[in-house]
């Protein structure tokens, strides 16, 4: 049974986790008194799964080691002091409301459960895969809501839902060890950008505040050094040389069709033209920073998963790389 911490004292803090995370290399076995998977949610290899369970890998004590924020605070583009014009933010626009998400606050917290636009949501943020994912917490017709497992699979974050503490894979939003495993969640489209950007064109927009209900410094950027270095924290399945692993690219899956175009190229041409199954598409980058691809002849649109290249190629080692 899920178990919510009660204090802030029972979460462990995001310095306490990157000073652990980022003394150790990424092969190196971290020991914890708590097994998260057998432990806590009594897996094992009788479990129904797509994974190896040997795959996933423990990064912190235990669940919900970083909170996730289920009661969120907004406040208006008026109002955002807390965050600069340069700061990355986690934006989306759904059925006529905006909302944007600080990374820096995110870094502590990595999802946020609400509702927007009618429409219950979970905004998930792996730092350390810089991927941004948002999911319909409404699963086969019971709402739930999701939270850290403290398990990472391919240095990627995994979540678990409250109803059926099924864990799920957040690069491919797809069910990997429990009950729902195989399950699909469907997908809310997320754009990183700039907060200048994304205010400049949404003036309306909501930002979440500071007032998590958390006693979190959230003007620190812990993961600075990370994203300038080749490091990856977990083991990871795939790799590629191809491009510096922290090399921000858009990947897209186009009916089973995997591929991948980096940030530097849609920078230099925000509309690039070419051929997919011999259909012209084109794919654009947005003033607010949002990216699509679009199928130039029915006009259907697919949005992409911003994230760093080691993070996409590990899951989609089949891709097709466009690059500048």
């Amino acid at each position: 049974m899920w178990i919510r911490p009660q204090s802030n004292r029972q979460a462990m803090r995001l310095s306490i986790f990157c000073a652990v995370l980022f003394a150790l290399p990424a092969t190196a076995q971290r020991s914890f008194d708590t097994d998260i998977l057998k432990d806590t949610f009594g897996f094992d290899e009788n479990t129904k799964k797509s994974v190896s369970l040997d795959d996933l890998h423990q990064g912190c004590p235990a669940i919900d080691c970083i909170p996730s924020i289920d009661n969120p605070k907004y406040v208006s583009a008026d109002d955002a002091t807390h965050v600069a014009d340069d700061d990355i933010v986690l934006a989306i626009s759904w059925n006529g409301e905006q909302r944007a998400f600080p990374a820096r606050i995110l870094d502590h917290h990595e999802i946020v459960n609400d509702v927007i636009g009618g429409t219950p949501m979970a905004i998930t943020w792996c730092p350390l895969c810089g991927s941004a994912v948002g999911v319909h917490r409404k699963i086969g017709g019971q709402v739930t809501e999701f939270s850290v497992s403290g398990l990472l699979y391919n240095s990627d974050l995994t979540f678990y839902d409250r109803a059926t503490e099924t864990i799920w894979d957040q690069i491919e939003a797809k069910g990997i060890v429990g009950p729902l495993t195989g399950t699909k969640l469907k997908l809310i489209p997320v754009t990183i950008t700039r907060w200048s950007k994304w205010k400049t064109v949404h003036p309306d927009t909501l930002i979440l505040s500071t007032d998590t209900g958390f006693e979190e410094d959230y003007t620190q950027d812990h993961y600075a050094k990370y994203r300038q270095s080749d490091r990856i924290a977990f083991p990871i399945i795939n790799s590629s040389s191809a491009l510096q692993p922290k090399t921000v690219v858009y990947g897209f899956d186009i009916s089973g069709q995997k591929i991948a175009f980096t940030e530097q190229l849609l920078t230099k041409n925000p509309t690039y033209e070419f051929e997919l199954n011999d259909r012209p598409v084109s794919v654009s980058k947005a003033d607010d920073g949002s990216v699509r691809l679009t199928d130039n002849e029915s006009g259907k649109a697919y949005a992409p998963v911003r994230l760093y290249w080691f993070a996409w190629y590990t899951f989609h080692p089949e891709t097709e790389l466009i690059e500048d």
